[in-house]
């Protein structure tokens, strides 16, 4: 469920412009209301999370009776907009509860910075965000296709929440690509800052997205990241952490020491593989060298991607030759992942209603302990008598002597 939003007679600006801003903070499309006093009625029967309203002309009366109605929903956030910037004006309405104050008509980037200030002071949870480490040692199995389109699903799931996803495939890395971003600043930028990191500078390097997801994209400068050593890594990603709920990290293909760094500050690595022989083994490979580096089983989770009822290859099968319960199995579907990623969009963007954007819903779920998995996402733990196990195991067992 998205957040909601009430502006009162365009007090937030173009209608259009507004939305978009919206948009990225994974808000819905505005509800219009005549008036505070019309505002303070809806009130009365809905919640909403962010209210716009106009300054200018308003009366006492007005501004204390939308005060006792917000007092209701103690999340809600007021923007106040007025055309001057009068002191006075100014305290009396933060005395009646507004959160912000902007210039009306407010331009889009003060909008944008007014709704992230308020999102992040609301986010007093005690306990530190969750960060995810997507993992493969093997190319080509979806890595970055599956950090993307988690971080999209975790954003829809949660609208309370705030989602961030950094990719550290120091140079070349394809979130960009995938997403169709042109950042103002990347990673390779922030290194050099990385002693002085604090919330807000994160932020304001930070590319945001609709959908409510904020990236930290990869550097396309080789030389600009020769700083990013696991010192710098763990820096980045416990200012992360500490801003956002949830943190997915897409992770380079080999061992680096930021890898192991992002490995390390993880709450939950995901290993993604798939059912073809020389992938599993490439897992079976990884889940063994994990195991050396002292990473818990609970940690550490195997995860299927294109998944197709006809593989050779079963998730069963699977789950015995790595001799690990697999997390979650997402399906193979070609043509929707293809079409989401020449769009440049995520694919619960492109085709929310596909049997692949359900699976990342699921994945999102059970990642966050929403909701466990179902279908595509059932638990699948190895089981005696399984068709070509024996078979499978024979190959798995070779070179291991």
């Amino acid at each position: 469920m998205q957040r909601k939003a009430l502006i009162v007679s365009g007090a937030a600006g173009p209608q259009d412009v507004a939305n978009g801003v919206l948009q990225r903070f994974g808000f819905a499309p505005a509800v219009s209301a005549l008036s505070v006093t019309d505002a303070a009625g809806r009130l009365r029967t809905e919640k909403y999370d962010l209210i716009v309203i106009p300054l200018q002309g308003l009366d006492q009366h007005e501004l204390n009776a939308l005060e006792r109605e917000v007092r209701r929903y103690p999340g809600t956030c007021i923007i106040g907009t007025a055309a001057q910037s009068d002191p006075e004006l100014i305290l009396r309405a933060m005395r009646s509860g507004v959160n912000e104050f902007l210039l009306y008509p407010p331009e889009a980037t003060d909008l944008a910075t007014a709704i992230d200030r308020l999102t992040r002071r609301s986010h007093v949870d005690s306990k530190a965000g969750t960060t995810i480490a997507v993992y493969s040692a093997k190319g080509g199995l979806g890595t970055t296709s599956v950090a993307v389109n988690l971080a999209f699903a975790l954003a829809k799931g949660r609208p309370d929440g705030r989602i961030a996803l950094a990719d550290l495939v120091a140079s070349g890395g394809d979130v960009r690509v995938m997403l169709n971003l042109r950042p103002t600043y990347d990673i390779g930028d922030l290194v050099p800052k990385v002693d002085q990191l604090d919330g807000e500078l994160l932020h304001s390097m930070l590319t945001p997205c609709a959908g409510g997801v904020w990236v930290l994209p990869a550097s396309e400068d080789e030389e600009a990241v020769d700083g990013l050593d696991a010192n710098a890594t763990t820096k980045i990603l416990e200012n992360l952490r500490a801003q956002f709920s949830h943190t997915v990290i897409d992770c380079e293909h080999h061992m680096s020491e930021r890898t192991l760094a992002a490995l390390d500050i993880a709450d939950r690595i995901l290993v993604v593989t798939q059912l073809s022989v020389a992938a599993l083994r490439s897992t079976q490979r990884t889940l063994s060298l994990l195991r050396r580096l002292g990473y818990s089983d609970e940690k550490v989770q195997v995860l299927v991607n294109r998944h197709h009822s006809g593989d050779v290859v079963s998730v069963t099968d699977a789950a015995q030759v790595l001799k690990r319960e697999v997390f979650y199995s997402l399906p193979n579907d070609y043509q929707t992942s293809a079409a989401a990623l020449t769009r440049g969009v995520p694919v619960l963007t492109h085709a929310a209603g596909s049997l692949l954007a359900t699976g990342y819903g699921g994945l999102a779920g059970h990642v966050s302990g929403d909701q466990p998995a179902v279908g595509n996402g059932k638990k699948n733990g190895a089981t005696n008598g399984a068709s070509g196990g024996s078979r499978l195991s024979r190959i798995f067992s070779i070179g291991r002597k």
